[in-house]
């Protein structure tokens, strides 16, 4: 018998008193009145896994030794603590006979042979026989008295009280209300020092690193807890591999650890940060309680998938002071905060302070104009937030149909995602792009994007110019207020090693197309092939004269110099200044009006 403790073909034993049960049942393992029990023997602990084996061990502080029973007098199935599963199939169960009590254990062997395990008991749970059932057959193994070595014989099932849990130490992070979580399974990953229980250990700067459809994770909570948020925190190099981002996973909750329900599922996700050890919190309604929680990544942005943490509900952090950056005139600080418990980072933005330093019209150290006001800033030194909805091409080819209204400014867009822009594709943030910021990733080909972005106008003039400028990827449709203003194809071309200043395409709105108060600014772009991009502003400027392309009140010569330095790229690209023809665009066909201008033809 002996031998089979130390092959692990031993998979559960257990004595029944032949008038009372030693033990308390349940019918819900999850249940704070829950009794637990030590299943043991003389120096032998019946420990849980996938099957069930027996260890050596001197102490019972341990969940791998908890055992509840569940059921009805007709039956109870053994139910483990640590590893939050019945034991096996069916077959564990301890039934009750009518001459005597007796326990049937199934246990299948890697081989194909099934071994059946029958004890019979006296009244002080000493077992007296052991038979094996073994391809039909019934063989007694072993007769054991009650004393000297054979005392090995004898099991107990000691209690352990309600819901003891696990010994100081155990759980590995607590969320704010105080319940505990630790790791329990996990899948496999690439490389060294960052497998799946780095997932749950409160410690950012470890991680899970490896391919997509290893990313899963269980963690056990203290008790069962419903979810009204959870949290997944990126890895410790995420800005150097922003690609290995998550793209699709679901967040499934059991109170068995072995049926599952989808608490939530999320598809094509953009808007994971590009930064190290950031956590991005994902709210939720609360609803039906759980104690385990499975986190599994559905897709990942490349071939591997990477992450250091996932949090059931809201956590609490340790804030040191922040390392501050402080803004300037045109672009944001920020406050970086680093959490002394998990080792998180929290980053605010501080608002630019607008004191700018005009030179000749320029702000020396953003480059502003000095009569324009920006209404929409690009996101290449202010990130900005849109509301945006993602579809796909459909199979015949034609491209989706766009919700009703999209575009107006009463449009109920509280379904739709919020993403932190400028917006790119893998393909587009290396080589010649890299200097394009980006904040949120751009997923597919053959797909659109619907993007709103809100602001209000105090007051307009008829004369007021309104300049739109982006960098897009590939058709473009730009509409205020449900009206189109532009209606662009293909994508906008850029130079190697391009800047925001350097490729970025301008279009002048009619000011008739916008009102005081509230409005709305919507762009529609259709992606096809290759890397995808896009990033607006839009900003507007006090009128000026025709021509007067310098701004200096006149029109003379010096205009075409500046504006063929505009076109160039030499100086910053006014569109309100250097479109002279009006046709929305700044190009050599502006020089020929200019020239016609001065020289009184127009």
């Amino acid at each position: 018998m002996k031998k089979h403790f130390v092959l692990g073909a031993l998979t559960l034993i257990c004595c029944m008193m032949a008038q009372a049960l030693p033990f308390v049942p349940t019918t819900d393992p999850s249940s704070s009145s829950t009794k637990w029990y030590y299943l043991k023997t003389e120096g032998l602990y019946v420990v849980g896994g996938e099957n069930v084996a027996s260890v050596s061990s001197t102490s019972s502080n341990s969940n791998a030794q908890l055992w509840c029973f569940v059921g009805t007098p007709s039956g109870y199935k053994l139910y483990n603590k640590q590893y939050g599963k019945y034991l096996g199939d069916e077959g564990y169960m301890i039934i009750s006979g009518s001459e005597e009590d007796y326990m049937i254990v199934y246990y299948k062997e890697y081989t194909s042979n099934t071994f059946l395990l029958w004890h019979t008991i006296n009244d002080n749970g000493v077992i007296l026989k052991y038979y094996l059932y073994y391809d039909s057959e019934w063989n007694e193994l072993a007769t054991y008295g009650t004393g000297g070595s054979e005392t090995r014989g004898c099991f107990s099932v000691e209690e352990a009280g309600n819901d003891p849990g696990p010994q100081p130490g155990e759980w590995t992070r607590y969320d704010n209300e105080g319940v505990g979580y630790k790791y329990i399974d996990g899948g496999t990953s690439e490389f060294a020092n960052e497998s799946a229980n780095n997932l749950s250990d409160n410690n950012a700067s470890t991680k899970f690193c490896g391919n997509p459809s290893s990313l899963w994770v269980i963690i056990e909570a203290s008790k069962r807890v419903p979810v009204f948020q959870y949290s997944i925190v990126t890895a410790n190099d995420t800005r150097d591999y922003s690609e290995r981002n998550l793209r699709s996973w679901k967040l499934q909750g059991s109170n068995d650890n072995a049926i599952w329900d989808d608490i939530d599922v999320r598809t094509d996700y953009p808007s994971m940060p590009f930064a190290n050890q950031e956590e991005t919190m994902f709210y939720l309604g609360g609803g039906t309680t759980y104690r385990y929680f499975k986190f599994t990544c559905l897709q990942g942005s490349s071939s591997l998938s990477q992450i250091s943490e996932v949090w059931i509900n809201e956590q609490v952090h340790n804030w040191g002071s922040p390392t501050v950056t402080e803004p300037t005139c045109g672009v944001h600080g920020k406050k970086v905060y680093y959490c002394d418990d998990c080792h998180v980072y929290k980053t605010e933005l501080i608002d630019p302070t607008g004191n700018h330093n005009y030179v000749n019209g320029v702000c020396s150290v953003c480059g502003k104009l000095e009569d324009e006001t920006v209404l929409l800033a690009n996101g290449q030194a202010n990130p900005y937030k849109v509301k945006c909805l993602h579809q796909y091409r459909n199979n015949d080819q034609t491209w989706p149909s766009l919700p009703e209204g999209w575009n107006t400014e009463n449009f109920d867009d509280s379904e739709w995602q919020e993403l932190t822009m400028p917006i790119a594709s893998v393909k587009h943030t290396n080589g010649p792009f890299s200097n394009l910021k980006y904040n949120t990733h751009w997923f597919g080909e053959y797909n659109s994007y619907l993007f709103r972005r809100t602001f209000n106008i105090d007051k307009i003039d008829a004369n007021t110019k309104f300049t739109f400028r982006c960098v897009h990827d590939d058709n473009m449709v730009v509409c205020v207020n449900g009206q189109t203003v532009i209606n662009e194809e293909g994508w906008t071309e850029t130079p190697n090693n391009c800047t925001w200043d350097n490729s970025r395409e301008e279009f002048t709105i009619s000011s008739s197309a916008f009102h005081t108060g509230k409005n709305v600014l919507a762009v529609y772009i259709q992606q096809n092939w290759g890397g995808a991009y896009f990033d607006c502003e839009l900003v507007t400027t006090a009128d000026s004269i025709v021509g007067d392309v310098n701004a200096d009140g006149k029109v003379n010569v010096s205009d075409v110099t500046a504006l063929i330095n505009m076109i160039l790229g030499v100086v910053p690209m006014d569109q309100s200044l250097g479109d002279v023809n009006g046709d929305g665009k700044v190009n050599v066909s502006d020089v020929t009006a200019l020239i016609n201008i001065i020289l009184g033809i127009i």
